[in-house]
């Protein structure tokens, strides 16, 4: 049987993918969920992560020097879940965050880095749930956030006035 899931916790796993000796879409194409966690070295995700076509959960958390997510997440079309709870280091989300029309539930709380959403936020259809405790940087919302219906959002009195 072919696994279909991707579990790391306590590891330093950051330099494999960044001298890209993992290639996920290739050893694993079937992929459907990824959790990543306490991985003390991880930067950046490999560049293929966005050529999981299945992918329907990715999990990163705690991965404080995480940095940047691939520019083209976007393209992951059947992505319900996205977690980076406390991703200290994450400063943005890439601005093709918009075309993840299934996207469910979306987690950055305890990502202090983050300044601001990108600007077609407003286009995640799916959204039910955006959970942004502790994003003390955030200063706004996008105005197309008032597209989205059945819309929860969860924080705490510092992000409530947003």
């Amino acid at each position: 049987m072919v696994s279909r899931r991707f579990l790391y916790s306590w590891c330093n796993i950051g330099q494999a993918f960044s001298n890209g000796s993992i290639q996920f879409s290739h050893a694993w194409p079937n992929l459907v969920e990824v959790n990543i966690d306490y991985c003390n070295d991880l930067v950046a995700l490999p560049a293929d992560t966005s050529d999981l076509i299945h992918l329907k959960k990715l999990s990163i958390t705690n991965c404080h020097k995480l940095l940047a997510l691939p520019e083209d997440i976007g393209k992951l079309a059947k992505l319900e879940l996205l977690r980076l709870r406390s991703c200290t280091g994450l400063a943005k989300l890439p601005g093709s965050t918009g075309n993840l029309k299934m996207l469910k539930s979306l987690d950055i709380s305890y990502c202090f880095s983050i300044k601001e959403l990108p600007e077609d936020f407003g286009e995640l259809i799916s959204l039910r749930e955006l959970n942004m405790r502790d994003c003390s940087r955030l200063q706004e919302l996008p105005l197309s956030v008032s597209n989205l219906e059945h819309f929860e959002v969860i924080c705490d009195d510092e992000t409530q006035s947003l």
